[in-house]
């Protein structure tokens, strides 16, 4: 294989670069090789479906399915990761007629959720960096700053750990996964001042940019669910508990529409252990950016740096 990383608490195999953290070595617990292209149709999959998300068109945007040897994670005229039940041993086929950038896009993304999710990992949709000793995830839904405020505080001192996908085990133990923010070009000015080597456009329309990574895994010392406000002035911060955090932080699933009943209890008591362990805000915080460094510093005060 051309690439060995380390990412998610995985030692990863694959052929084609990816934004994860390089690795030394050791058995692999994902491959990812490359297959013929070929046409991605938009055709149900065989054997029992997983997992599935429809367009508001009602086209499916992806669909998940196993047969009990294979299974399969289809993103119609786009690419298809077919491999083991536990997609240990991945190949990817790419539709011709697709965007080819969009690969490394959906591999360090939904593919890693998937498969950390069929290993019985817990799975967070979150941005997390590293302050202090401990860890800080931004939890919720695409567009509500997690990668943003993630960048903004890897500017202010801290180092990234994951973005967009952040495994959480017992305990409260998370592990680095990324190392570039993948931000929207509403937040490139967070990019100003970077090197030119560290900014790249991705193939889905956004800026990613390289951050500091930390390298091991790290305790979880709070879930922050951002609140961007036009009008607030300054950060403002509640915690919620019982089953308030834990409806809140069942409504942000990393990977959207899972019908396999294993698969949900094993997430649902997975997101109850964590929630009775480590604390979950709210923050609401001034529209960014820029963000003044006040604003950055009461954040990281308020949530337990």
């Amino acid at each position: 294989m051309d690439f060995t990383y380390r990412a998610h608490g995985l030692t990863v195999w694959s052929d084609v670069e990816l934004a994860l953290p390089a690795g030394d070595g050791g058995e692999p617990h994902l491959v990812l090789r490359r297959g013929a292209d070929r046409e991605v149709p938009r055709a149900a999959l065989p054997g029992r479906c997983l997992a599935e998300l429809a367009k508001p068109d009602g086209r499916v945007f992806y669909t998940l399915a196993t047969d009990g040897d294979r299974t399969v994670l289809r993103y119609p005229g786009l690419c298809e990761f077919a491999g083991d039940p536990l997609l240990r041993e991945v190949t990817y086929h790419l539709d011709p007629a697709a965007d080819h950038g969009l690969l490394t896009v959906l591999a360090t993304g939904a593919l890693l959720a998937v498969h950390l999710t069929l290993n019985s990992h817990l799975v967070l949709h979150a941005s997390a960096v590293r302050a202090g000793e401990r860890a800080l995830a931004f939890v919720g839904a695409s567009g509500m700053g997690k990668s943003t405020l993630a960048a903004a505080l890897c500017g202010h001192g801290c180092d990234l750990v994951a973005d967009d996908v952040l495994r959480v085990d017992p305990g409260g133990l998370v592990h680095p996964g990324s190392t570039e923010n993948r931000l929207r070009m509403a937040a490139r000015g967070l990019a100003d001042g970077a090197a030119a080597a560290d900014v790249r456009p991705t193939a889905d329309g956004r800026l990613a940019l390289r951050s500091p990574v930390y390298a091991d895994a790290l305790p979880l010392a709070a879930c922050v669910i951002p609140r961007p406000s036009r009008s607030a002035v300054d950060v403002s911060v509640e915690r919620i508990t019982g089953t308030r955090a834990f409806l809140r932080m069942s409504q942000f699933p990393r990977v959207l529409g899972w019908r396999d009943p294993a698969v949900m209890d094993f997430a649902f008591q997975g997101l109850a252990d964590l929630v009775a362990q480590v604390p979950v805000y709210e923050a609401t915080v001034p529209w960014g950016p820029p963000f003044r460094d006040q604003v950055l510093a009461d954040l990281l005060s308020a949530v337990g740096r």
